[in-house]
């Protein structure tokens, strides 16, 4: 076994001396890992980190095990608690939650590289079992990763048996959490009932349970591989949270990969996709419907003519008001504007454009495009509405939507960037002039 665990450190870390921080419960598990670095601690620099879940009887007398065993190696010490109050339901996933969330605060506070937990290729077998059970996508499959960010487990490949006998041979003092013996939790009645029968047609089924894991890692490394490929061509154009993605390319991939392709826009830490998103996203992709969209956590989803689009909602539409001489920069878009002369010569510029300012009776206005706006054109004898206007000169949904209006009150002076109202445009006679600058960042 130790061979194993330096073979799978080796394999598993760049870092020619990193600093591991060992999860140790108290358990066989930890305590066999504990005993293995204590044996090594000439090639390994650690310490060690104990969560006491303050869950069963035998809490502190596991805290109080690890404590000793520590002491008597001069090893690194940090014990914390977590407590969990008012919950009835998922309580092994909660706690999860929490001791991963304690142990990576404790790796920060100490510098620690790489936080080490003592799961096994039994528990390998139960993982993949419950994620089936639970009709998990392809990227629950994959089970318990060796390497995963920080986390490391070096005995992912090595057996509950091989674990026991190397704590046999090595004395190792350990505790039974009193709840790994409790039916009620799904991983339990799989390891003492499930598993056991397996075991009678395959004594070693970890290895095949492994090998599983192995291919799955497999597929998602080629799906990642084919997902980056295509966001660095040009069928995928990021423009600040908007994505716009052509839709012909998009659609020669396979669907994992365009499912990928669209999580990585709308799934972060706080969010996921459900079942249902799932379904209703393929659902979408395949009927290709022109305007068709799905909204999935703050993102949308919009099948355009060309292209498929993932934008980010917006909360609240944009309003500033400005004054004469002021300049608003925003995230995306900069904004000023000033009383002036007019220029000798006009250009082209699309971000300048100079007004009659007669009419101008209060700060000026720069605000999202709204669904009935309508301006005059120059050039125009009727009205058009702004959202016909930018979808006339071919503009992607995208630059329409972030498309902006500047305002004199409830009138629109100038459609930001493509075009000026008749009723502002600058007369022989006209006495005031002023002048508009608008830049995108």
């Amino acid at each position: 076994m130790q061979n194993r665990i330096i073979s799978n450190l080796n394999s598993l870390i760049e870092n020619e001396k990193p600093h591991f921080l060992l999860a140790v419960s108290g358990g066989i598990d930890s305590m066999a890992l504990l005993k293995f670095f204590q044996k090594n601690h000439e090639s390994y620099k650690f310490s060690v980190a104990h969560v006491n879940h303050n869950y069963h009887s035998d809490a502190k007398k596991m805290e109080n095990l690890v404590k000793d065993q520590c002491a008597q190696m001069n090893n690194n010490l940090i014990i914390d608690n977590i407590f969990l109050k008012g919950v009835n339901s998922n309580i092994e996933s909660n706690f999860r939650k929490m001791r991963y969330s304690k142990l990576e605060e404790i790796r920060k506070e100490i510098k620690a590289d790489f936080i080490l937990t003592a799961h096994h290729a039994d528990d390998q077998v139960e993982t993949i079992l419950m994620k089936i059970m639970n009709s998990s996508g392809l990227d629950g499959l994959q089970g318990l990763r060796k390497l995963k960010q920080n986390i490391i487990r070096p005995m992912y490949n090595i057996s509950k048996s091989e674990i026991s006998n190397y704590a046999s041979l090595n004395n190792v003092k350990y505790i039974d959490d009193p709840t790994n013996s409790d039916n009620a939790f799904t991983r339990n009645f799989l390891r003492m009932n499930v598993i056991p029968e397996l075991k009678k047609i395959k004594n070693d089924i970890h290895i095949p349970f492994n090998n599983f894991t192995d291919r799955i890692d497999e597929v998602h490394d080629l799906i990642a591989f084919n997902v980056q490929n295509f966001c660095n061509s040009d069928s995928y154009t990021a423009n600040h949270n908007d994505i716009e993605i052509n839709k012909s390319d998009f659609y020669n991939l396979p669907f994992l990969v365009q499912l990928k392709i669209i999580s990585n826009q709308c799934i972060d830490t706080k969010n996921s996709f459900s079942k249902t998103d799932v379904r209703e996203i393929k659902d979408l992709l395949r009927k290709n419907l022109t305007g068709s969209s799905k909204r999935v956590n703050d993102k949308t989803i919009l099948i355009d003519r060309n292209s498929l689009i993932i934008y980010k909602n917006m909360k609240n539409d944009i309003f500033i008001n400005v004054e004469a001489g002021k300049k608003f920069k925003g995230k995306d878009f900069t904004f000023s504007w000033d009383f002036n002369k007019a220029p000798k010569t006009f250009n082209n510029d699309n971000e300048v454009e100079f007004i009659d300012a007669s009419k101008i009776t209060d700060n000026l206005v720069i605000r999202s495009v709204r669904d009935n706006d309508s301006f005059l054109p120059l050039g125009m004898s009727g009205n058009k509405k702004v959202a016909k206007f930018l979808k006339d000169k071919n503009l992607s949904f995208l630059k329409r939507k972030e498309s902006l209006v500047v305002c004199n009150q409830d009138e629109i002076i100038w459609v930001a960037g493509y075009q000026l109202s008749e009723k502002y445009k600058i007369h022989k006679n006209s006495v005031k002039i002023a002048k508009l600058n608008f830049s995108r960042n």
